[in-house]
């Protein structure tokens, strides 16, 4: 038998997630290498991975087959019974009903959670189809394995009624148990049915030697160890990729199988059309084409634009337009101009903000007419050709921000204009990475979590982060050295790196159809949030000809919004004008001086603790300014030094250089000489040697990408054409290199512009209305405790007042009470459900609570039950209440039962024999607690993730004081101090002499900066956490420079020494003494029964010793209870002896320092 007279046609890839590590490049070569003709990809189920298959396949001239192993069942009653059947695709007829087939399966037949395909849907979609019987897996193959004939003929006709000639017969020998007995039975019966037998292999992974990963992988998915005998087994060593040879000896005896499988290679022959471009059909007015409307439109919408320009300044912007309109015309891109505009006007007219432009998109006049984008290209010089060039052909990619709470009703609105058949978002596919297919791959194993999590943590975390990158590690070298089980999870971690794990939907990325989707791509239903989106990823989906439009949702166009609905709430009640913030002033030197102070939290783009240190320095005084800034922070620029040179230029410590020349003056005249701009580079390239746009963003792009051949092909071009314009020649060679060497680094200056505006929007909002803006930022934000903390911080910088939760006046968001005063919201309470705080607010509009009694009664305690009321409690939202929170959780059990038993009493309609007990106000009394404050800052920081009006330090400073701490806010400059506190925020990082902690400790009355080294660290027993305070010791430095004194870093400690408060008592305190000063006798025996319950009779333990001070008119003593008894005094202890004794009632002795 030649090597080209078989075909593998049973072969499932990465992409049926569940059963195969088999990827498709690797698959493709080694396919060359057999010598086979043709091969069929059969996904579990999907075509996920088929246009990859087909481009990769065709890429080494082999015939690829479209084709899907499904899942079969009888009807939607038998979801569960489902048996293997698998179909391939003669032509293009067959291969659309394969997609309306799988997309049906993932769409309507998940019932039991496993895509099915019901037998009505065969029939329905047949034709162009070859049908496989399933093999031994199959509805056949159980029928012959339940030694039920009758049953086996019955479903012999069945299949052949539907598919006739192309119904096959499927076996394969791969070891399985009773394969021999399912193989001789069709054998036997296939040739007086007259109904042909293929061969096929049941391929899942490449080499025979991957079979343990393949294994590994399986287990991953299903949750099971390799080790563990009760798993599922039922994939076999030799269900790798067989030659044709290998297939050839396999079947010897029975070589028509295998010319078979052949035979039907040859039925199938399908041609995908690709590198087409198709748009949705987009109504005109009047039967105009899309070309004549949108030229129309643009020239209409420019006039009122350019309305108030000289008549030279509008001869610019009037050939710019044709220009552009031209282009787009000739490009075919009209249409995908009028329905972005279609929707983005539809978002603007329905009260859903719209970004002014993101990535190239904004660059242009065409965009900018239509409201698709609101930044003047123009104005700053923004080039078309870097957007659209007809010289580098690529689809137009408009990037549409909206206001993340409305992006969902643009997309409904798309769908409903086009149909649900024609719109859908677009999937993605989530690969084992580094760290995590090392965790996977050790519980597969078997092996210990505390040896995966140590080799997880030994790979840096990054994106891009690979196992060979993680390499470059000593720790992780030696660990897999000295470790043989570290050195078989790791290995095992490299075979299955990149493996697709699971599917999911892209964040932004949505398609509009001309027709329905299933012409294209099948569809996939994504369970989590019940949308459609394609089977094909970005890339594939523009391979077959499909557009894709980008719908982000931005949080900062939400928090513009609401801002703005309580600033022109209040300024309507003053009869002011509504403030619009497309219209405020980009020179407006509240904003600068804002900016300049580095205050720039919920900033947009420029909140980062590094950018506000930047713009201390870099001082902006323009929106040039603001564009540089969005551009250059990042790393390339940072690590070039350009970001500095920036600085000095701007600051003028150092002179700008233009190299002399007026047309490099004229393009980097607003960057102080600095590139900062792929458009620059462009601009260069046009001003200095002639270039058109299009052929400098040719230049530009080669630069960018580092082509080589691209730049050296451009070099002598450029040089030619600045020797032309009477440049000299060494200085065009020496621009050249310039542009060269930071081309890479330059930014798309139509994508900063577009995002410093809205930079610079915010940093307005902020400056003239903080209370409004930072209220509205809380909202946004009010499920991510450590942001809201932040935010919180900030508003001191304002010296906008928080006030508590309030149960009686707090809404569901953050809102603004009075001139400088923000509320806290209740949606920002944890434990406590949107639908929980809607009764509350419901039920208090009636009439404010009174007390906890009341507040249990009158709420509907299926929504707002304990988890919920909780939470409430220990944040203060019941303080008004007037009983302490220890108090009201101690009372909630009764509150709560007394609440449902009015409940029960209301319902019957009978009344209480005690008294009525639903109409009475005299509700069961919640004392206040002797230490009231005590426990409140846990309470807090359990509710809220962090500390709003309480503090540790408040609760435990009588023992802070003891021990010898001082305020942060008198520590004294170049001396030694010990201060305490607790940890809001820290950064680990990895130095040459090891570990380096940043942390910054409060104490209530001020904040530090404690940097902590690794020589400190290892003395230090655990890790730094939110709730735990910290005694610190180190000498103390000062910032001098109020602007940085802004932005945080005001005192820094360079730790010497640093333990928990817990820690310090337990280690320095000797000797415990209780005062019982005028206590009965009665009490006193219940204080010592307390203090036993309490200390340790181990003598082994390190403990305080016990002294009792008791004091009467007739005398006094101090009793020391028996050495051996002790009490240790960690946290818990601490608490304990607080609740018995009194805080006041308790000293310490303390060792000798």
């Amino acid at each position: 038998m030649s090597h080209s007279s078989f075909s593998h046609l049973n072969i499932h890839s990465e992409y049926s997630i569940l059963d195969s590590i088999v990827k498709i490049d690797n698959l493709a070569e080694k396919t060359k290498q057999h010598g086979y003709e043709s091969l069929a990809l059969t996904d579990s189920s999907n075509l996920f991975g088929f246009m990859k298959f087909y481009k990769s396949i065709r890429a080494q001239n082999i015939k690829p087959i479209a084709g899907a192993e499904i899942n079969h069942v009888k009807d939607s009653s038998s979801h569960h019974e489902h048996a293997n059947f698998t179909l391939l695709a003669k032509n293009k007829i067959g291969y659309k009903n394969l997609i309306k087939i799988i997309s049906k399966s993932q769409i309507e037949g998940k019932n039991s959670g496993l895509p099915v395909v019901e037998s009505a849907w065969l029939s329905e979609y047949s034709k162009g189809l070859i049908a496989l019987s399933g093999g031994f897996r199959g509805h056949i193959g159980k029928s012959v394995l339940d030694n039920n004939e009758e049953l086996f003929l019955k479903r012999i006709k069945y299949f052949q009624k539907i598919y006739g000639e192309d119904f096959v017969l499927e076996i394969s020998r791969i070891n399985r148990p009773q394969e021999d007995l399912y193989n001789d039975f069709i054998l036997s019966k296939a040739g007086e049915l007259g109904i042909p037998v293929v061969a096929t292999n049941e391929v899942r992974f490449i080499n025979k030697e991957d079979y343990e990963a393949h294994e590994t992988r399986v287990c991953i998915q299903n949750g099971e160890v390799l080790s563990d005998s009760k798993r599922s087994r039922i994939y076999f060593e030799d269900q790798y990729f067989l030659s044709p040879d290998e297939m050839n000896e396999k079947f010897s005896d029975i070589p028509e199988v295998l010319g078979n499988a052949y035979e039907i290679s040859k039925k199938c022959n399908l041609e995908v059309e690709t590198g087409i471009y198709v748009l949705p059909d987009f109504e005109t007015p009047f039967k105009k084409t899309a070309s004549e409307h949108l030229i129309e439109t643009s020239k209409d919408k420019l006039k009122d634009k350019i309305e108030h320009l000289s008549e030279q300044d509008k001869n610019k912007y009037l050939e710019r337009l044709d220009f552009e309109l031209d282009v787009i015309s000739n490009m075919g891109y009209s249409g995908y101009f009028l329905v972005v505009s279609d929707f983005v006007n539809w978002a603007q007219e329905n009260n859903v903000p719209v970004g002014p432009g993101r990535g190239s998109g904004a660059a242009s006049l065409v965009a900018y007419c239509l409201g698709i984008t609101g930044i003047d290209p123009l104005k700053y010089g923004l080039l078309f050709e870097r957007f659209l060039n007809p010289d580098r052909i690529s689809n137009p990619d408009f990037d549409i921000d909206f206001c993340k709470d409305g992006r969902d009703r643009v997309i409904d609105y798309v769908t409903q204009k086009y149909g649900k058949k024609a719109v859908a978002q677009i999937c993605t596919f989530g690969t084992m990475a580094a760290r995590a297919v090392v965790r996977d791959v050790a519980r597969a194993q078997g092996k210990s979590y505390g040896l995966a999590d140590k080799l997880a943590k030994m790979i840096p975390f990054s994106p891009d982060m690979t196992l060979e990158k993680a390499l470059e590690s000593n720790d992780l070298k030696r660990a897999l050295k000295t470790d043989e089980q570290a050195g078989e999870i790791f290995d095992m971690a490299r075979k299955l790196e990149g493996i697709i794990r699971n599917v999911g939907k892209h964040a932004a990325g949505v398609v509009i159809a001309p027709s329905e989707i299933n012409d294209f791509s099948p569809l996939y239903l994504d369970e989590t949030t019940d949308t459609l989106a394609t089977q094909f990823d970005m890339k594939d989906i523009e391979l077959v000809g499909l557009q894709k439009f980008d719908f982000l949702g931005l949080r900062t166009l939400t928090i513009i919004k609401e801002a703005l609905h309580l600033i022109n709430k209040k300024r309507k009640s003053l009869d002011l004008d509504l403030i619009e913030i497309d219209q405020i002033d980009l020179e407006d030197r509240q904003t600068f001086e804002l900016l300049q102070s580095g205050l720039t939290t919920a900033v947009f783009q420029l909140e980062s603790r590094g950018l506000k240190e930047y713009l201390v320095k870099i001082k902006p005084s323009s929106f040039e300014d603001i564009i540089s800034v969005v551009a250059l922070y990042r790393p390339g620029p940072l690590d070039a030094g350009m970001v500095d040179t920036f600085i000095k230029r701007k600051n003028g410590s150092e002179k700008t250089d233009y190299l002399g020349d007026k047309d490099i003056e004229k393009v980097l005249k607003n960057t102080y000489g600095v590139i900062v701009y792929q458009e620059q580079v462009m601009q260069l390239a046009q001003e200095y040697s002639g270039f058109s746009l299009a052929q400098a963003d040719l230049l530009r792009r080669a630069m960018g990408k580092k082509i080589p051949e691209e730049m050296e092909r451009q070099r002598p071009e450029f040089i030619n054409g600045a020797l032309k314009r009477g440049k000299i020649e060494r200085a065009a060679e020496g621009l050249f290199d310039q542009i060269q060497t930071f081309a890479g680094y330059g930014f798309n200056k139509a994508h900063s512009a577009g995002y410093g505006l809205i930079a610079f929007q915010t940093a307005w909002l902020k400056a003239h209305y903080p209370v409004e803006f930072l209220s509205a930022a809380l909202s946004s934000d009010m499920d991510d405790s450590e942001r809201v903390r932040m935010l919180l911080d900030d508003c001191k910088n304002f010296e906008i007042e928080i006030l508590k939760p309030d149960i009686n006046v707090s809404h569901f968001n953050f809102s603004t009470s009075g001139d400088n005063d923000i509320l806290f919201g209740l949606g920002a309470i944890k434990g406590l459900g949107k639908a929980a705080i809607e009764n509350i607010i419901s039920e208090r509009e009636q009439r404010p609570f009174e007390n906890l009694y009341d507040f249990c009664s009158r709420v509907n305690l299926s929504k707002v039950d304990k988890r919920g009321i909780e939470p409430l409690i220990k944040s203060g939202a019941m303080d008004s209440f007037s009983s302490s929170r220890k108090a009201m959780l101690e009372s909630l059990e009764d509150a709560m039962k007394y609440a449902r038993q009015n409940s029960l009493t209301q319902e019957s309609g009978i009344s209480d024999l005690f008294g009525g007990i639903s109409e009475s106000n005299q509700f069961l009394p919640v004392t206040k607690d002797e230490h009231i404050d005590y426990a409140n800052s846990k309470f807090e920081f359990s509710a809220l993730g962090f500390y709003l009006k309480t503090h540790p330090n408040k609760d435990h400073n009588w023992q802070l004081k003891k021990l010898g701490t001082g305020s942060i806010k008198n520590v004294l400059e170049e001396k030694l101090n010990t201060i305490s506190g607790v940890v809001i925020r820290q950064n680990r990082i990895q130095t040459r002499r090891g570990p380096l902690v940043f942390a910054t400790l409060d104490d209530g009355t001020d904040r530090i900066e404690l940097v902590i080294s690794s020589d400190v660290l290892e003395s230090f027993e655990g890790n730094l956490n939110a709730q735990t305070i910290y005694i610190a010791s180190g000498e103390v430095s000062f910032e001098k420079d109020v602007k940085k004194k802004n932005i945080g870093i005001q005192k820094k400690m360079r730790v010497t020494d640093i333990k928990s408060l817990e820690e310090a008592r337990m280690k320095s305190v000797t000797k415990l003494k209780i005062n019982i000063e005028s206590q009965e006798k009665k009490d006193v025996l219940n204080i010592i029964e307390n203090l036993k319950a309490i200390a340790s009779l181990d003598n082994n333990l390190q403990g305080s010793q016990i002294e009792m001070q008791y004091n009467l008119n007739s005398g006094s003593a101090n009793i020391e209870l028996d050495k051996d008894f002790k009490i240790i005094l960690n946290d818990d202890n601490m608490d304990k002896l607080v609740e018995n004794c009194g805080k006041d009632n308790i000293d310490f002795q303390y060792r000798m320092r």
